[in-house]
């Protein structure tokens, strides 16, 4: 009787132990993550193929401003480019070149980096491809403006990206890095099949910054 009553006792402590090291090996849960929805500070509006990491978009825009450069090296126009990435991963590393190369205050790239919002601070400006995301999933990001609402005339709306244009001959056989990439957003664009648009770097356009995560 003895040797039952311990035997069981043996049991029910060996069942406890693996049921408390099971629960300690379970992985922890793993999140979900969807585009348009909201986390770290914004709303994510890209995925990579994992589907664990991606691209988060300020919930507002920043003050207009121009992409800079225009006149450096002063008083020389850029003969060299700085930043011509497009596709979609290379905001940060656009934003990080501009800055670099340009000590202009109010450009359009400094006042994304700069940006301390919703808790975080690594905040960048997209660039051309991720800008093109956010046109997509406009509707779920949020804080534009209704443009059926707004006169045509003031009704052009473009957002800045880190992506710089393509250099122009500068008629001694160099080229001028003159101009910048911006997203057309407007209600009517000025070119329907195309709202992708390059404008003089001392143009201004908003501002509307993102992270990854």
């Amino acid at each position: 009787m003895k040797t039952y009553y311990f035997n069981t006792l043996m049991f029910l402590a060996s069942f406890f132990i693996l049921s408390c090291s099971s629960n300690d090996d379970t992985p922890e849960e793993t999140l979900i993550f969807e585009i348009g929805q909201e986390y770290q500070g914004g709303i994510i509006f890209y995925l990579d193929d994992t589907s664990e990491h991606g691209l988060i978009a300020y919930p507002n825009d920043l003050a207009d401003a121009p992409w800079g450069c225009f006149h450096q090296p002063d008083p020389v126009p850029p003969t060299v480019p700085i930043a011509q990435n497009d596709g979609i991963g290379f905001g940060l590393q656009n934003t990080l070149a501009i800055l670099e190369y340009c000590d202009e205050l109010d450009i359009a790239a400094r006042l994304a980096y700069d940006l301390s919002g919703n808790d975080y601070d690594d905040w960048y400006l997209p660039s051309i491809d991720e800008l093109a995301l956010i046109y997509e999933h406009r509707d779920l990001i949020g804080g534009f403006p209704d443009l059926n609402n707004i006169p045509d005339e003031d009704g052009f709306y473009v957002y800045a990206s880190s992506s710089e244009g393509w250099g122009t001959n500068d008629g001694d056989g160099g080229f001028l890095y003159l101009n910048y990439q911006v997203y057309d957003f407007s209600n009517t664009p000025v070119f329907p099949d195309n709202r992708n648009l390059f404008t003089s770097k001392g143009s201004d356009a908003k501002v509307r910054p993102i992270r990854s995560f």
